[in-house]
């Protein structure tokens, strides 16, 4: 069984370039920006990869969304709109995305640490 792409893992081969490659495609499709930044791009591939926990699938449900931008003359907006529906459609991990979450925020204060820990405790089961 194969291990489970966690935030850590997104800054190594073979994920770190996945995303850098699927950013880039997203910057060359030269869609109006509508206040997105390059950092946005990069979290919401990001995103979907924990999502999706498959390079091979989060690669064809970019390029479909992307295709269909410049097809529909939609924005980056509507991109990282459409990657997030995109993505809860493929379910995710629970933890793995609160562990992400607090991994963004970098150094975490005291209240970003305590909701980390009330939404982990959320649906924690007993094993008492």
């Amino acid at each position: 069984m194969n291990r489970r792409i966690h935030p850590d893992d997104l800054g190594q081969s073979p994920y770190k370039e996945v995303i850098q490659t699927l950013t880039y495609q997203w910057v060359q499709a030269t869609l109006p920006a509508d206040e997105l930044v390059y950092a946005d791009y990069v979290r919401s591939v990001s995103t979907l990869l924990l999502t999706t926990q498959s390079p091979e699938r989060t690669t064809t449900i970019v390029q479909a969304v992307l295709r269909q931008a410049i097809d529909l003359r939609k924005t980056a907006a509507w991109v990282d709109e459409e990657l997030k529906f995109e993505g809860m459609l493929e379910g995710a991990d629970r933890a793995d995305f609160l562990l992400f979450e607090l991994h963004q925020a970098g150094s975490p204060d005291d209240a970003q640490l305590d909701r980390y820990n009330e939404r982990i405790k959320r649906f924690a089961t007993r094993s008492e």
